[in-house]
């Protein structure tokens, strides 16, 4: 005959083999959709219904999950009920909207078409039964906020009579004076447990033979030892192949696996092994729930010893992730393994209590002992000298695990002043909640420092995937670098949020309230006319994004393909790939608030409370904008045009909206703001006739020979390469006078940016042939006067440029 659990599987898959056929066939014809105002008002017909079974089940609870499973229902009927109403509302507003374009009914109603009529009567009805229902919807929510201040109300008192309750100083004899009269009573239901126990085991290997059931034991022990060293091992593996080397990634993702694997292992393991209570025949409800008992709490126990154990990381210290010394980590070495087996032990020795049904006395001592328990635990943590070691970061978590204990220590002498008042229910609530609020602040820790290790992969400019998106994007890499810091900053107060929730479970504390929260901001935020809903900003944050990268690929593409194929130059090529940069950018915008709801109207009423800000604060810079705009679209100035404002003379590099760069003749760069090269005059000397002019000015004396001096700098002119022949150069006399001639001599170059070298080449070549030619410079006029102070004293004045004094 074939074992039972294999003949088991065989029908399963006959069954499968049977069903295929079935599975083959068409899929059946979808029924029409239920409108939705119907859908909404059937909702709050079965929300009826659940409410009164929330209150049937308010008066049957009385432990915490019970209390947090009751809110966390009523939390979801709220939000169902919520989300009717708005449909309703919704669809009464569309309907009302309807009636009001047919008008009221005018005084001749025989006049007005039948069709009319009815149509305004079936409009009416309409209104009438969904403004009932709306009502009807409003005033059940008020009933489901009013049951949940009822479960809240009932869940605080019983806790706190829970915790109040007193049993007993342990150091008065009343305490132990009971647990004797009860002994006889309690043994019997020790001894009843165990014969349950013994006959599920004994059930379950007289069904499925002694060979199954070593097999499940063995298979667990494969689990909960062997296989998870190998997960280890193969997560180490995989995070030095698969991890940019030298990181702290690598170690948060091995830190996450071992927790993670360990997790996996020893649940499933605990799960295998728990089904030696579970096969009872007939099952047993008292050993379903003791197993149940038993997973939990390998699971929990797990969780604890392989956080602990992935942080610090004895056996390999460069994998340790917290900067934690030698010294500090072989100190706290055993403590993961024993909280993790006191956890195990306590959760499964309430799991017994429950099964046992002990008397109250003993249910208090074995409570005791377990809290107990805890204050030993953490007084031998307390009771070792942590040395700080070397290292900025590694006195920094030191500072931390030292505050960790000072707070331990308060909460062991609670639980020891608890225990000795005889409240061993309060006492052991202390002693869980230390060993739980270590896990949370280990579990933070991780997830805190993995965010930023995710965010630095993703956005850091130091990474290839932070490289390869700022490639794609266009963005710089100091921009997305920036985008990561806040991306992780926000992940972190999440964390910070979710961290304070879990701290606060064991109180009855649950995500209800979150979950209310996420489900109203999942209708939208409504600022006045505005409704920004998370679907809304997500189309936004896509739009902004796909934009950003399409204006850039286009910019791109115009800028090295297109336009370098047209016949237009450089200035004319900028002017249209900015123009187009913009034109992309505004209807980026524009269409990203209108995913986010805001409409032309609202963007009006936003531009004209502005206004008042503009004309004052953004004046200057609305004047550079729209002057920026002028620019690209006359053209005035372009780029390369050689230009002088004010005292700056150079070469136009870049012209935004802004402001126009423009690069002088020691290199530098100057800014100067568009409204200055439209409202100022300005010297734009390649606009027109891109020559360049070189004016040479000098004096010679009243003997000089003109004639001579003009065939000289005309031969000058003529010598130098640079110097056009059309127009001619020419030279001039600009008067005469006492002390010299001035002389002023003009030549054009190709382009006035070589006018100056130009310039100092022909004053050298001139000097020269002054020289030999004997011809010499008239001095410099300079006049002296002599004047006598109130002293007597001679004051030499030479201030007078005339020279008309002596």
């Amino acid at each position: 005959m074939s074992h039972p659990l294999a003949a088991r599987i065989a029908m399963v898959l006959l069954w499968l083999l049977l069903m295929a056929p079935a599975f083959a066939q068409p899929a059946v014809e979808p029924t029409a959709p239920v409108p939705a105002a119907e859908a909404a008002t059937a909702t709050l017909d079965t929300a009826d219904d659940e409410l009164l079974a929330l209150r049937e089940r308010l008066g049957e609870t009385t432990d915490t999950a019970g209390f947090v499973q009751l809110r966390d229902a009523a939390v979801a009927l709220d939000v169902r009920v919520q989300d009717a109403v708005r449909t309703l509302e919704a669809e009464l507003a569309g309907v009302q909207g309807r009636l009001d374009e047919l008008g009221p009914i005018p005084e001749d109603a025989a006049g007005e078409d039948a069709g009319i009529r009815e149509r305004r009567a079936e409009l009416a009805a309409r209104v009438s039964v969904l403004d009932g229902a709306v009502k009807r919807g409003r005033l059940l929510g008020i009933d489901i906020r009013d049951v949940r201040e009822e479960i809240t109300a009932t869940q605080g008192r019983q806790l706190g009579e829970q915790l109040s309750q007193r049993y007993g100083s342990p150091l008065t004899p009343r305490l132990w004076h009971a647990v004797a009269e009860d002994f006889p009573s309690d043994r019997q239901r020790v001894e009843a447990f165990l014969g349950l126990l013994e006959r599920s085991v004994r059930d379950g290997i007289a069904r499925f033979g002694v060979p199954v059931a070593i097999t499940i034991l063995v298979l667990a022990g494969v689990l909960a030892w062997p296989l998870r060293r190998v997960l280890r091992r193969a997560g180490r593996r995989f995070a030095l192949r698969h991890t940019p080397g030298d990181s702290r990634l690598r170690r948060t993702a091995l830190a996450a696996w071992l927790v993670l694997s360990s997790m996996l292992c020893i649940g499933l393991a605990a799960w295998l092994a728990s089904h030696l209570l579970r096969w009872g025949d007939p099952p047993v409800a008292v050993m379903e729930q003791l197993a149940n008992a038993i997973v939990a709490a390998a699971v929990y126990g797990a969780l604890v010893a392989s956080l602990g154990n992935s942080l610090l990381m004895r056996a390999s210290p460069e994998w340790r992730l917290p900067p934690l010394s030698e010294d500090m980590v072989g100190s706290l070495r055993p403590y993961p393994w024993l909280a993790g087996g006191l956890v195990f032990v306590d959760r499964v020795v309430e799991g017994v209590m429950v099964a046992i049904n002990a008397h109250a006395a003993l249910a208090a001592t074995v409570t005791g002992a377990v809290a107990l328990s805890y204050a030993v635990l953490a007084i031998s943590v307390r009771r070792r000298r942590l040395p700080l070691g070397g290292g900025t970061d590694t006195v920094a978590v030191a500072a931390w695990v030292r505050a960790l204990l000072v707070m331990i220590r308060l909460a062991v002498l609670a639980l020891l002043v608890a225990l000795a008042l005889g409240y061993f229910q309060f006492a052991l609530l202390i002693g869980r909640e230390v060993v739980w609020v270590g896990v949370v602040a280990m579990g933070l820790y991780l997830a805190w420092v993995g965010v930023d290790d995710l965010c630095g992969l993703v956005f850091g400019d130091d990474s290839r995937l932070g490289t390869a998106t700022a490639r794609a994007t266009g963005i710089r890499p100091h921009r997305l670098r920036q985008a990561g810091l806040i991306v992780s900053a926000v992940s972190r107060v999440l964390l910070a949020l979710i961290a304070i929730a879990l701290v606060l479970a064991p109180l009855g504390t649950s995500f209800s309230g979150w979950r209310e929260l996420v489900a109203a901001a999942g209708n939208g935020l409504r600022i006045g006319e505005v409704v920004i809903s998370p679907s809304g900003v997500l189309k936004a944050v896509l739009i902004f994004g796909g934009g950003w990268v399409a204006v850039q690929a286009l910019h791109g593409w115009l800028v090295e393909r297109y336009l370098p194929a047209t016949d237009l130059d450089a200035a004319s090529r900028n002017s249209v790939a900015t123009v187009a940069r913009y034109f992309g950018i505004t209807v980026v915008l524009a269409l990203g608030l209108a995913a986010l709801g805001i409409g032309i109207q609202q963007i009006g009423l936003v531009v004209g409370a502005l206004s008042v800000g503009i004309g004052f604060g953004l004046q200057a810079i609305t004047q550079n904008f729209i002057s920026g705009l002028i620019l690209l679209a006359e053209r005035p100035v372009k780029i390369g045009d050689w230009v002088r404002v004010g005292d700056f003379e150079g070469d136009v590099q870049r012209i935004s909206v802004r402001a126009t760069e423009i690069r002088v003749a020691d290199r530098s760069t100057v800014i100067v703001p568009n409204s200055e090269l439209i409202t100022k005059p300005l010297r734009n000397m390649t606009l027109a006739n891109p020559l360049g002019r070189v004016l040479l000015q000098f004096p010679v004396p009243l003997d000089t020979d003109v004639d001579r001096l003009r065939g000289i700098m005309l031969e000058t002119f003529a010598a130098h390469p640079a110097v056009l022949a059309e127009p001619a150069p020419s030279m001039t006399l600009d008067g005469i006078a006492a002390n010299g001639i001035p002389v002023t001599a003009v030549g054009f170059v190709d382009s006035p940016r070589i006018a100056g070298g130009v310039r100092s080449e022909l004053l050298f070549t001139l000097l020269r042939r002054l020289r030999e030619e004997g011809i010499h410079l008239a001095p410099m006029a300079q006049s002296i006067r002599v004047l006598r102070d109130d002293g007597g004293l001679f004051v030499q004045d030479d201030a007078s440029p005339t020279g008309d004094e002596a």
